[in-house]
């Protein structure tokens, strides 16, 4: 008999819209014994995770990062000019992440039935130790591919299956009140049968989805998958850090190795926009100039003493004395009232200067109390120059407090319960910039906002006695 084509999720959508049956397909509406049941929510984000990480080190996203986002004035000034030690850090967050899943799909593999699979950690171990494979679960990078659409696949439909038992909760709640209420039910006959129709119909979605989703697979189904992908993703961050940058494209090019590869704007990348182009991956494969020997340590690192948590900071940088969010709220602040200094308050000035540390006020106090029995002087000249000077700093301060933002909004419970998303890396942010020079960088723009605020004042004065 001939085979029908697959369905589409978004005809499996509009096919549940029109109340149509489903085909015979996986489950047969019967769940296994050994199925996820709930559980496939919790699975639903293990697999988001896993299609995003490898989507990470996709070669257009790893070029994109490696030529714009890690050159940046921000991350250069405040992080390292040292390429090795960005690259080391972006390798740490990467094999992190990566621990972390591993840890949750050994947990799924005591529940397998399969033997091999119940010995997953033996196998990633021994994988991260030695580089052996004699399973073969990795998957092929064609393979791999379709692997990780049909885990995005299943995170959609998860997704929508959630929203789908929420209202069907909501439809139940309804029915049991409008029933207990016998004063309603007179006065409006026909709407406990309608609620009852309508929690029918919806109970019906609700089991057409589960069909479609993980509640119906089984722990031996979600491990393999999930397993196997977390193995092509360690060959993947090998291929990426471990080579050197040895890929030659012809001499007629005349064009260095860094820049033979198609890189998005800076504001593309730390607005969290440069994605992969599926099928449009670079001709060279982006590898960083780092030692294999540091990869396969810092995997070893990362699996045997996994960490919850953000990552150690080296001492005396912003993310050590947990103030990312603190600065990156002060920076943001003083960006909104650099374009219009004349409109800030008593009380904005004092919420702002609040949030301070110490060292910031007493260096504050320090360069603003020579000017404060000093008239301001009406150049405007130097208050252009003023300006500039600010707009210089906030140009390439700004991004990494809006990335501090954003990075922590991304990893919040609520984002990540359901579909996390993750766009910006630890090192595009405050959190491993020095404070010293942080610190300096936002007392240099307190001064340059002080003196507008006076020019402005001062000159709006004289209009007004003019």
């Amino acid at each position: 008999m001939r085979k029908g084509r697959p369905e589409s999720l978004l005809g499996r959508v509009g096919r549940l819209a029109s109340g149509r049956r489903p085909r015979k397909g996986y489950a047969g509406g019967r769940e296994k014994p050994n199925a996820v049941g709930i559980l496939s929510f919790e699975v639903s984000v293990l697999m988001s995770k896993a299609a995003q990480l490898w989507r990470a080190l996709e070669d257009d996203r790893l070029t994109c990062l490696r030529n714009v986002a890690l050159r940046h004035e921000g991350v250069r000034r405040l992080v390292s000019q040292q390429d090795d030690v960005i690259v080391s850090l972006v390798l740490a967050e990467i094999t992190d992440a990566l621990a972390v899943l591993a840890g949750a799909v050994s947990r799924l593999s005591r529940r397998c039935t399969d033997p091999l699979l119940q010995g997953f950690d033996a196998a990633f171990a021994d994988l991260v130790k030695n580089g052996a494979d004699p399973l073969c679960f990795e998957y092929s990078g064609r393979k791999m591919e379709h692997k990780v659409k049909k885990m995005e696949r299943f995170v959609l439909v998860g997704v929508y299956l959630h929203r789908q038992l929420q209202t069907m909760s909501e439809l139940e709640q309804n029915l049991q009140l409008t029933v207990a209420n016998p004063d309603a039910c007179r006065l409006h006959p026909g709407a406990v049968a309608e609620l009852k129709t309508k929690v029918l119909w919806q109970k019906q979605q609700v089991k057409l989805l589960r069909d479609d989703s993980l509640w119906v697979r089984t722990f031996d189904y979600v491990t393999r998958l999930l397993g196997r992908s977390l193995f092509s993703i360690v060959s993947r961050i090998r291929h990426a850090f471990g080579g050197q940058l040895e890929a030659e494209e012809p001499a007629a090019s005349g064009l260095p190795v860094s820049l033979r590869s198609p890189v998005a704007s800076a504001d593309q990348v730390f607005a969290g926009q440069c994605f992969p182009v599926p099928g449009r991956g670079s001709s060279l494969p982006p590898t960083w100039s780092i030692k294999t020997d540091m990869v396969n340590k810092t995997l070893l690192t990362s699996t045997l003493e996994p960490r919850l948590g953000l990552p150690n900071a080296p001492p005396a940088t912003i993310g050590a004395a947990a103030l990312a969010p603190q600065f990156a709220r002060v920076i943001l602040a003083i960006q909104k009232h650099a374009a219009s200094p004349c409109l800030i308050d008593p009380y904005e000035r004092d919420e702002l200067y609040s949030m301070l540390t110490s060292s910031m006020k007493t260096s504050l106090r320090g360069r603003l109390k020579p000017k404060a029995s000093v008239p301001t002087p009406l150049d405007p000249d130097m208050a252009a120059e003023q300006r500039a000077a600010m707009d210089r700093t906030l140009e390439w301060l700004a991004p990494l407090a809006k990335n501090t933002v954003k990075w922590h909004l991304e990893r919040n419970f609520e984002q990540e319960r359901l579909v996390p998303s993750y766009n910006v890396c630890l090192v595009q942010t405050l959190y491993f910039a020095d404070q010293k020079k942080t610190e300096e960088a936002i007392v240099e723009l307190l001064v340059g906002l002080d003196f507008l605020w006076r020019y402005r004042r001062e000159v709006n004065e004289r209009a007004v006695a003019v």
